[in-house]
């Protein structure tokens, strides 16, 4: 077992992407990705902080004869000093399952709300043959004026799921060279948000934003297809991955975008769309936030 095969093997079981390793080792990300492909070996100057971050000795390191299984006994075994991915994660899983719990409890109550005390609302806008008839949560929202805190609500389960996702989303972070450009990925969530805010005032009679509609619907598909091109300049044996959670992406904006249009969830529709967007993103391209962070 080479030295390179070991020490992705013991990056990928604590869960370090290249650039955190490089960060405690105190060199560049280009270094480790050198020593992971073979090309390179780190200098006695950083071996033995490797050896000693990971928990095994140099020797093992660098003896080609020695494999995993002379380091964990077994191969099935589990290694000194290694905990169960759970326990190493156990801070996102709590936190993102409080605020999880928090935003999906605050949706609860105010459905309740809705049922305790049910609120009907007639649309009969001027100019227009049709009347529309809201009960249940919607109508409770509107009559209210209480859709800006679902939404609140919202945004937070979003936020819960984000940490919840954490663990997993650190784990592509190895993977670097991501060709997905937010901003097309952006400009689907803002073109496909102004697609369903639009239909819905058209609906309400203001005809003169059909213009508006088909200037974001020519947007959402610009966006579409250049995110796909994109796509398509990606290695082959990923190729077709990133093309399915592509689809899923557009099609989970474009589900959203029909909520909008029908049911005119503005400020909650938005909050989905934006929400979908940064999980997409970071799904892609695990390290764009994070240097957009580290900049600040």
């Amino acid at each position: 077992m080479t030295f390179s095969e070991k020490l992705i093997r013991l990056r990928k079981r604590e869960g370090l992407s290249q650039e955190a390793l490089a960060e405690i080792l105190g060199v560049s990300r280009q270094a480790v990705s050198r020593w992971e492909q073979g090309t390179a070996l780190p200098d006695g100057g950083k071996l033995l902080p490797c050896a000693r971050h990971f928990g095994v000795s140099v020797d093992w390191l660098l003896d080609e004869k020695q494999g995993w299984e002379d380091l964990a006994g077994t191969g099935s075994a589990p290694v000194e000093g290694e905990s169960p991915v759970i326990c190493k994660n156990w801070h996102w899983y709590l936190s993102g399952g409080i605020v999880t719990g928090v935003g999906v409890l605050g949706m609860v109550v105010m459905g309740i709300l809705s049922s305790l005390f049910p609120v009907v609302l007639t649309e009969a806008p001027a100019g227009v043959e049709w009347t529309r008839v809201y009960t249940g949560l919607m109508a409770f929202l509107k009559g209210n004026d209480v859709e800006w805190l679902f939404a609140l609500w919202v945004a937070v389960a979003l936020a819960g799921f984000w940490l919840l996702a954490q663990p997993s989303l650190r784990q592509r972070q190895e993977r670097s060279g991501s060709l997905v450009s937010p901003r097309y990925a952006a400009g689907i969530a803002a073109a496909a948000y102004g697609c369903g805010q639009t239909a819905w005032w058209v609906q309400q009679g203001k005809n003169g934003d059909i213009a508006l509609l088909a200037l974001f619907l020519a947007a959402a598909i610009f966006c579409v297809v250049r995110l796909l091109l994109k796509l398509g300049q990606e290695p082959a044996d990923r190729r077709r991955q990133e093309r399915l959670i592509a689809l899923l992406y557009i099609a989970a904006q474009g589900v959203i975008l029909l909520l909008t249009a029908e049911a005119g969830i503005g400020l909650i529709g938005l909050v989905l769309h934006v929400g979908v967007c940064l999980f997409y993103v970071q799904w892609e391209d695990p390290q764009c936030m994070n240097h957009r962070f580290s900049r600040r």
